[in-house]
């Protein structure tokens, strides 16, 4: 399962019918993403626009009664659901050209310009039927995240979890 982020009503209730699909012995793997933004450095607390998109997720998700933080609870869903053997692997994703790391900082640049082309795509309905933001507010907030996310003194990052977990023998 990969980057399911909000489509997902009941993540215990897949992970009990993985768990269910699954042959004894048998694995799954899942991949997401959780769209706030964190800084290691605090960073990100002084950039409106970074605190604006972070309430649009956590109260975006209220409003649809759908988790995008879900890789918060997963592991114990998955333990409920009665797999073993979870391995966990979290990746601090970096946004914009800030790290040091040269690896790194190509990947923040790529993340930077894919959230970039498409962040109207990723927030529209959340900032027009969640938090009925006037068409003008939203704008300026498409423009401010923008120039957040170039920012190299906001070092912004995003958690992605690679999670593997196996269904017992008996």
């Amino acid at each position: 399962m990969r980057y399911l982020i909000g489509a997902i009503p009941d993540w215990g209730e897949l992970f009990k019918e993985a768990f269910r699909c699954c042959k004894p012995g048998g694995f799954i793997e899942s991949a997401e993403v959780n769209p706030i933004f964190n800084s290691d450095d605090e960073t990100i607390n002084e950039a409106t626009a970074i605190q604006k998109w972070n309430h649009l997720w956590n109260e975006g998700g209220k409003a649809f009664d759908r988790s995008f933080t879900e890789v918060e609870n997963d592991v114990e869903l998955l333990q409920a659901a009665g797999f073993v053997d979870i391995q966990v692997k979290d990746f601090k994703v970096p946004v914009g050209g800030w790290a040091q790391d040269p690896k790194l900082r190509q990947v923040g640049r790529f993340v930077h310009a894919t959230i970039a082309n498409d962040l109207e795509g990723y927030t529209l309905l959340l900032a027009q039927q969640t938090l009925r933001w006037p068409q003008d507010e939203y704008q300026l907030f498409l423009t401010e995240m923008r120039e957040a996310m170039k920012d190299k003194n906001i070092h912004g990052y995003l958690r992605n979890r690679f999670i593997t977990a196996r269904k017992p023998e008996r």
